[in-house]
C-alpha cells in the first residue's frame, strides 16, 4: 500500500466509533495511576528529609579534606608551569647565539643573524602558552631591542627603563615591572623587583650571557596576566571563591579574579590575616559574612623568592546541590500526587499521541499561522511526505554526480597505502558503497609515465606539466572505456598517472591491458606528440595487495631504459628490467667539464656536457644509472665551486639541488636543467668576481700545469714564465681558482695517477714517474690525499 493510502487509512481508523471506548477506560487508568504515584511518593519523602538533615553536615568536613588534597595537586601543576618557564629561559640564555659575540656584532650588516635572533624569540614566545611576549635587550654595543623586529632604542627614557633590568635582582629574577609601560616617574622609584599592583604582568628576566658575571643584555619574558589568572583559577574547584598569589611581604602578585570590587578586596585582605593566624596548618575553615569557606594555602619556591598561594572555596558550592536535590525530592514526591490527578484526565486522550509525534517529526516548524486551516493532520502528513521524497531524490542525484570524484579519491588513497588500517572486509564494503563490483573480481594496476615534454616547449610552457598530464589522463579514460568495464584513473599532475582495472576472475585482463597499451601509445603520439611508458602489474586477488604492487612499480620504473620512444613494460617480465652491465663513469669528460666551468668557458662546458650526456645515455642505460651519474657530476661541480670560493647554498638560493635533480626523469630535461640552473649561475658569479688580466695569467699557468705535470714544476719557474714574482702568481692563482698552486698541481697529478691505476696495469714505480713523483714520495702523498695507498686504491677499484 502507498504511504498516502496508509495515512488515510489511519485517519479513518482514528475516527472509527469503536475507539471512543477509550473514554470509559480513562477512569481505570486514572485510579490506577493515582495509587501507583501515591506508593512511589512515600520513599521519596523519607529520602529527601534524611538527606537534608544528616548528609549536609558531614559533607562539609569531608569536602575540606578533599579540597586540601585537590589544591595541593593543582598547586604542584602551577609550580611545574612556572619552573618550566625558568628552566626554558635559562636554556635559551646559555645558547651560543646569545653569547659574547652579540657585544660586537653589526646587526644591520649581518642581517641573517639578526633574523635568526628574531626567529628564536618567536620560538621562545610560542614554547609556552603563558608567555605573552619575549624580548631581547642589548646594552652594548648600543641599546637595541629585539621583539617582533630589530629596533634601535634612541629614546633616553626607554634606554633607562630597559637598563633597569640589568641593575635589578640577581642573574635570574622575577618582577612585575614592565619597561615598555614605564614612565619617567617610575625610573625614580626604588629598585624593587615586585610591585604591589596585581594588575601588572609577571616578568621573568635572565641576564646574558648566561655564564657571564658582567652581563650586557637580558632575555625578558612577559607573561599573559589573563592566562596566569586562568591557571591560578584552577586552584578553586568552583567558579565562586577567591584565589591569589602573594609575595613574602603579603602583597598580591596575581589574582584568579582580575575584575575585583571593593568587597572582593576586603575579603582578600581578611583572608590574608587569617592565613597569618594559621602558620602551621595548610587548611582551615573560615567564616565570612555568614558563609563558610574551605581555605588551602601553600608555598611556591621560585628562583629568587618564595611565593604563597591561597585558595578559598565556599562550602555552599558543594552542599547547596545536596540541599537542592533534597528539596526537589520532597517537592517532586508531593507534586507527583497532584500530577496523578492531572494525568488521569488526559489518559483517555493518549491514543492520539502517536499521530501527534509523527506530525511533530515530519513538520517540526509547523505553527497555526503558517498552516492551511483547510488541511487536517493526515493531509499535512501526506504533504510533508511528498516534500521529503522530493528532497531525497535531489540529494541522491547530487550524490551520483560526486560519486566519480569520491571513487577516484578512494582508489588513490588505497594504492598509496593510506588505508592500511582497514581489513579486507572493510575495503570491499567501502568499494561496494562507492559502486564498485568486487565479488569474484581481480585487480590490475597500470602506471603511465609521459616523456618527450622537452619537445613540446613550443606548444606548452615550462609550468604546464599539470595541464599536459590532465589532457593525457582524459585520453587514457576514453581509450580504457573500450577495453574494461570498471576503471579508476589517478592523476599525479607530474607527467605520470596510474589506473586501476577491476575485471572478473578468469578473464585475461593482462593481455587486454597490453593491447590497450599499444593503442594508448598510438593515440598519445598522434594527439599530444609525446611518448609514454606503460607498466603493467601482475593481477591481484585482493585490494590489500595493491599498495605493495604500487611500491614495486615505483621502484621498478627507475630501471627502465632511457632510450627515446614509447615502451610497454610487464612487471613480471624480468627481461624488461634486466640490469645491463654497469656503465663506467666518464671521469675524463667530467674533468673537462670542471675545467671549462672553472675557467668560465660556458660554451665549452655545454659542448662537453652534451658529450657526457651522450656517453651516459648510450643504448641499454637505465633511468637509475643516468640519474646516479648526473648526481655524481652535480656533486663534483659543487665541490669545485667550494674550492673556488663560491658557496653553492648561497648561489642556488638555499635550494636542495640533489632533490630537484631527482625529480627529473628525461635526460634532455636533465641537461637543460644542469646548464640553466647550475652552470650559468656559477659562470655569471665567476665573471663578476674575476679580473681579466689575472684570469688570463692563471689560465695559462693552469694549462701549462695540465700539459707538463709529468715534468718537474715549481711556482718559481711558472712565475718566471709569466714574468711575475712567485708571491704575485700565488696570490692571483688563489684568487682566481680558489686553491693554492701546489694544491692544484697535486690534484692534477693525483687525478692522472688514479686514471692510470684504474685503466692500466703499469707498476706503481712507473706510474709515480709518469706523473712527476719519486716512488717513496708518491706513496706518501697519495695516501695523504686519498686515505689509502696506490695498491689499495687499485684493488678497491677492481673489486678485490
Amino acid at each position: 500500500m502507498e504511504p498516502s493510502r496508509n495515512v488515510r487509512a489511519l485517519g479513518r481508523l482514528m475516527r472509527w466509533p469503536g475507539l471512543n471506548t477509550g473514554r470509559h477506560k480513562g477512569r481505570f487508568y486514572r485510579n490506577s495511576l493515582m495509587l501507583i504515584l501515591l506508593i512511589a511518593s512515600i520513599p521519596g519523602l523519607i529520602t529527601g528529609i534524611v538527606m537534608y538533615q544528616l548528609v549536609v553536615g558531614r559533607m562539609e568536613n569531608e569536602f575540606n579534606q578533599m579540597h586540601q588534597k585537590q589544591i595541593e595537586n593543582r598547586a604542584r601543576n602551577v609550580d611545574d608551569q612556572l619552573a618550566y618557564l625558568e628552566m626554558t629561559l635559562s636554556h635559551w640564555a646559555f645558547e651560543p647565539r646569545f653569547g659574547n659575540a652579540l657585544r660586537t656584532l653589526d646587526f644591520v650588516y649581518y642581517f641573517n643573524e639578526t633574523q635568526e635572533i628574531v626567529t628564536t624569540l618567536y620560538v621562545l614566545q610560542g614554547s609556552h602558552p603563558l608567555i605573552k611576549s619575549a624580548q631581547l635587550y642589548l646594552q652594548e654595543p648600543k641599546p637595541i631591542l629585539f621583539n617582533r623586529d630589530y629596533t634601535e632604542l634612541k629614546d633616553d627614557a626607554k634606554n633607562q627603563a630597559y637598563d633597569r633590568y640589568l641593575t635589578m635582582g640577581n642573574h635570574v629574577y622575577w618582577t612585575d615591572w614592565v619597561a615598555s609601560q614605564s614612565s619617567d616617574k617610575s625610573l625614580t622609584e626604588q629598585n624593587s623587583l615586585l610591585h604591589t599592583d596585581p594588575g601588572n604582568a609577571l616578568v621573568l628576566v635572565h641576564k646574558i650571557p648566561g655564564e657571564s658575571i658582567n652581563p650586557f643584555g637580558a632575555l625578558i619574558i612577559t607573561l599573559d596576566n589573563e592566562k596566569v589568572g586562568s591557571l591560578l583559577k584552577t586552584l578553586t574547584p568552583y567558579d565562586e571563591g577567591s584565589t591569589f598569589l602573594m609575595d613574602p611581604e603579603g602583597n598580591t602578585l596575581v589574582t584568579g579574579n582580575p575584575i575585583a570590587g571593593r568587597a572582593d578586596l576586603a575579603f582578600e585582605q581578611q583572608l590574608k590575616e587569617e592565613v597569618a593566624l594559621h602558620p602551621d596548618s595548610h587548611s582551615f575553615l573560615f567564616k565570612y559574612e555568614d558563609e563558610t569557606y574551605s581555605v588551602s594555602y601553600g608555598s611556591l619556591s621560585r628562583i629568587d623568592s618564595d611565593w604563597t598561594y591561597v585558595s578559598a572555596a565556599p562550602l555552599t558550592s558543594v552542599t547547596s546541590p545536596v540541599k537542592l536535590v533534597s528539596k526537589i525530592i520532597v517537592i517532586a514526591s508531593a507534586g507527583s500526587l497532584l500530577l496523578g490527578l492531572v494525568l488521569s484526565w488526559f489518559a483517555s486522550r493518549r491514543i492520539y499521541s502517536p499521530v501527534a509525534r509523527m506530525l511533530h517529526l515530519l513538520t517540526p516548524g509547523r505553527n497555526e499561522t503558517t498552516t492551511d486551516i483547510r488541511l487536517d493532520e493526515f493531509q499535512l502528513l501526506e504533504q510533508q511526505w511528498n516534500e521529503l521524497t522530493s528532497q531525497s531524490l535531489t540529494a541522491h542525484r547530487q550524490l551520483q554526480e560526486q560519486l566519480p570524484h569520491l571513487r577516484d579519491s578512494f582508489v588513490l588513497q588505497l594504492v598509496q597505502g593510506h588505508l592500511y588500517a582497514y581489513n579486507e572486509q572493510d575495503l570491499q564494503q567501502r568499494m561496494r558503497n562507492l559502486g564498485f563490483e568486487v565479488e569474484g573480481q581481480q585487480f590490475l594496476l597500470l602506471q603511465m609515465y609521459f616523456t618527450g615534454y622537452a619537445q613540446l616547449q613550443g606548444r606548452f610552457g615550462s609550468q604546464d606539466t599539470g595541464l599536459v598530464t590532465f589532457a593525457a589522463v582524459n585520453i587514457i579514460e576514453e581509450v580504457a572505456k573500450n577495453y574494461f568495464s570498471q576503471i579508476s584513473v589517478m592523476n599525479f599532475h607530474d607527467l605520470s598517472s596510474a589506473m586501476l582495472v577491476i575485471a572478473p576472475e578468469g578473464e585475461p585482463v593482462k593481455s587486454q591491458a597490453l593491447l590497450w597499451g599499444h593503442e594508448l601509445v598510438d593515440v598519445l603520439g598522434q594527439t599530444l606528440k609525446m611518448n609514454v611508458t606503460v607498466m603493467v602489474s601482475r593481477p591481484a586477488a585482493s585490494p590489500q595487495e595493491l599498495p605493495g604492487i604500487f611500491v614495486e612499480m615505483e621502484q621498478a620504473v627507475a630501471y627502465r631504459s632511457v632510450e627515446d620512444g614509447s615502451q610497454i613494460l610487464d612487471l613480471e617480465d624480468e627481461q624488461c628490467f634486466r640490469r645491463t652491465e654497469e656503465a663506467s663513469y666518464p671521469l675524463g669528460l667530467e674533468r673537462e667539464i670542471l675545467q671549462a666551468i672553472r675557467l668560465g668557458k660556458k660554451a665549452e662546458a655545454e659542448r662537453v656536457l652534451e658529450q657526457f650526456m651522450t656517453e651516459v645515455t648510450r643504448a641499454g642505460s637505465t633511468e637509475f644509472q643516468v640519474q646516479q651519474m648526473m648526481l655524481q657530476l652535480l656533486g663534483s661541480i659543487q665541490h669545485m665551486m667550494l674550492q673556488t670560493g663560491v658557496t653553492p647554498y648561497k648561489l642556488f638560493g638555499g635550494c636542495n639541488m640533489y632533490e630537484r635533480l631527482c625529480t627529473i626523469r628525461e635526460p634532455a630535461q636533465m641537461m637543460k636543467w644542469m646548464i640553466g640552473e647550475v652552470l650559468l649561475p656559477y659562470v655569471q658569479e665567476i665573471e663578476m668576481r674575476s679580473q681579466e688580466p689575472l684570469k688570463q695569467v692563471v689560465e695559462r699557468t693552469m694549462l701549462f700545469i695540465d700539459e707538463n705535470y709529468r715534468n718537474e714544476l715549481s711556482l718559481e719557474s711558472c712565475a718566471d714564465a709569466e714574468q711575475m714574482t712567485p708571491y704575485a702568481l700565488s696570490k692571483a692563482f688563489k684568487q682566481v681558482s680558489g686553491m693554492n698552486f701546489i694544491d692544484y698541481l697535486t690534484r692534477v697529478r693525483m687525478d692522472a695517477a688514479k686514471q692510470l691505476l684504474r685503466e692500466t696495469t703499469m707498476k706503481i714505480n712507473d706510474i709515480a714517474g709518469a706523473v712527476g713523483y719519486q716512488h717513496s714520495y708518491f706513496n706518501r702523498i697519495f695516501k695523504k690525499q686519498e686515505g689509502l695507498t696506490p695498491s689499495q686504491y687499485r684493488d678497491q677499484w677492481l673489486g678485490k
